[in-house]
């Protein structure tokens, strides 16, 4: 994990997922407002598998993490 810190309040959203899309995998990067410090975000990036199950465990997690908003990028029409 890596500790962001934002300087200001300026309407970003405070819990959002990215995913890069490729044909067998997907790299996703995942930002949460800190758990203890005020102003901090955290940061976690990791890869996910192409597989169904792979991406409804990452569903699962996202909305566990309360994520309020996901965009992605992918080469191919998705």
């Amino acid at each position: 994990m890596e500790e962001l810190r934002e300087d200001h309040d300026d309407g970003t959203v405070a819990r959002v997922a990215a995913i890069d899309i490729a044909k067998a995998s997907g790299m996703v990067c995942l930002r949460v407002p800190h758990d203890t410090i005020e102003g901090r975000r955290v940061q976690q990036v990791w890869t996910v598998a192409s597989t169904t199950n792979a991406i409804l465990e990452l569903g699962d997690r996202l909305v566990c993490q309360g994520v309020e908003r996901v965009v992605m990028e992918a080469t191919g029409s998705y």
